[in-house]
């Protein structure tokens, strides 16, 4: 979906390193709060490594600060079973895509 949404500190964008315990690789991914518009809400929306690197590690959301900017989000839910067979399940919101950089009113 496409939202209505501003970033309103550098403190609501946050980098994550994630290690793979497999091959010792990391990866920076990121974790961007947000405040909605239409009914006001503040979500926290998970960054890919892909997208986080797109964004120039983050510094690409730091020129959106308090600027109305539309965002793509969707809603993911997953349930799996991850190492040991411990049942793991998440909920909660992914950016899609890099934003326009252009405010709006």
């Amino acid at each position: 979906m496409i939202v209505l949404a501003r970033i309103n500190d550098k403190d609501d964008i946050e980098k994550k390193t994630n290690i793979n315990t497999n091959t010792g690789e990391s990866r920076d991914s990121g974790i961007v709060k947000l405040q909605l518009f239409n009914p006001s809400e503040v979500v926290e929306a998970r960054i890919s490594p892909e997208l986080w690197d797109a964004f120039g590690g983050g510094s690409d959301l730091v020129k959106l600060i308090d600027k109305k900017v539309e965002f793509k989000i969707q809603h993911v839910e997953r349930s799996f079973a991850g190492d040991g067979g411990k049942h793991v399940s998440f909920s909660g919101y992914h950016l899609l895509g890099i934003p326009t950089l252009e405010a709006k009113a």
